[in-house]
């Protein structure tokens, strides 16, 4: 496992989260989750340094879920 710091915020981000929060927060349904999910991309770009695990194991070498929470971005 690499541990990697994520410059661009993509879409894969949002998929990562989306299945996360799907497989473990049984207790939303599903239009709470896509009303939460529209602010996914606004709070990812506040974070200003965002870590992730890459598993090196497999040949797509996909983004874990972050292993941290990151520090809030300063304004530009």
């Amino acid at each position: 496992m690499k541990i990697i710091e994520i410059q661009e915020r993509t879409q894969s981000l949002l998929e990562i989260w989306e299945n996360s929060v799907r497989a473990t927060h049984l207790f939303l349904s599903g239009p709470e989750i896509e009303q939460i999910k529209s602010y996914v991309p606004q709070a990812l770009e506040a974070i200003l340094h965002l870590i992730v695990a890459v598993n090196e194991n497999e040949s797509n070498r996909r983004a874990l879920p972050p292993v941290g929470e990151g520090a809030p971005r300063r304004n530009r």
